[in-house]
């Protein structure tokens, strides 16, 4: 690379490769003022106003060297940058990334008959999508197993201290699907008339991936965070699988605590939990 930017007339020739540069702002531990004393563009008006003709070719070469790397990297031709997806023209990769981060962690066969794909073609674009995704200026990884299938961030990207600040923040939450729902209620109610638990099998896995299962046990049982939330546990489960894997319930139990300890009264008793079986 030169030192000469395109001319005025070429401004189509190339533009800043963004995903690339805020990756390596990360990795480099550059925060967005510092990006932005470095450019002199406030980095929410990177996609409109970052262009190599706003840029003078010193800022350039500053820039590339505070984030370690070279000029030409930070560059792409703007065909490939501009140009806008028409969804119908959109690959099987490209809509596959798009529901995923719509929906987050979801079941496969649920994905597949959401998109109305038969399993063999969400099977291939999973595959290019991952392979897509595995490069150094993508913070995305695929996650793709038999019982489910998101979009992760790849390690090391956060910082303990990020990752759990991001986690007290709190979460968005993913509604069960109907044959979830119906699983779960169903076991809840056996679970309560102390009957022997009846889950069709397809959904243990299902229902233990968004950890509405005991995460110990020979028989599938309600997660003690489940039953506290509804007033049939008078406590969560206070360890690793607690609270921390149920914000919301964590939350819950620290506010409650806070509003007791506040009021200089002793909380009152919590509904007890499920008889045993044979108990009714």
């Amino acid at each position: 690379m030169t030192d000469e930017l395109p001319p005025p007339g070429d401004t189509s020739a190339v533009a800043f490769d963004l995903m690339f540069l805020r990756t390596r702002a990360m990795e480099c531990r550059l925060t967005d003022e510092d990006l932005t004393a470095l450019t002199g563009i406030p980095t929410t008006d990177w996609d409109t106003h970052l262009t190599p003709h706003t840029l003078p070719t010193t800022t350039l070469f500053t820039l590339a060297h505070a984030l370690n790397t070279s000029p030409e990297s930070l560059l792409r031709a703007s065909e490939q940058a501009n140009r806008r997806p028409v969804p119908g023209a959109a690959t099987n990769a490209t809509v596959l990334h798009a529901a995923l981060l719509e929906v987050g962690h979801i079941h496969p066969d649920d994905l597949a008959s959401a998109l109305q794909w038969p399993p063999h073609r969400l099977k291939r674009a999973a595959t290019a999508l991952a392979a897509h995704l595995d490069q150094p200026s993508s913070p995305h990884r695929l996650i793709h197993t038999d019982t489910t299938i998101h979009l992760t961030c790849v390690p090391g990207l956060l910082d303990p201290k990020q990752r759990q600040n991001l986690h007290n923040t709190g979460h968005t939450a993913a509604s069960l699907a109907p044959g979830e729902a119906a699983a779960l209620t169903r076991l809840l109610h056996r679970t309560a008339r102390g009957l022997t638990p009846d889950l069709p099998a397809e959904q243990i896995p299902r229902l233990a991936n968004r950890r509405l299962l005991a995460p110990a046990g020979k028989q599938p049982t309600p997660h003690p965070n489940v039953l506290f939330a509804l007033g049939l546990a008078a406590h969560p489960l206070l360890d690793n699988s607690g609270p921390a894997d149920h914000p919301a319930l964590g939350h819950r139990h620290a506010a409650a605590a806070g509003a007791h300890s506040a009021s200089g009264s002793a909380p009152p008793p919590a509904a007890a939990t499920p008889p045993p079986p044979g108990a009714r």
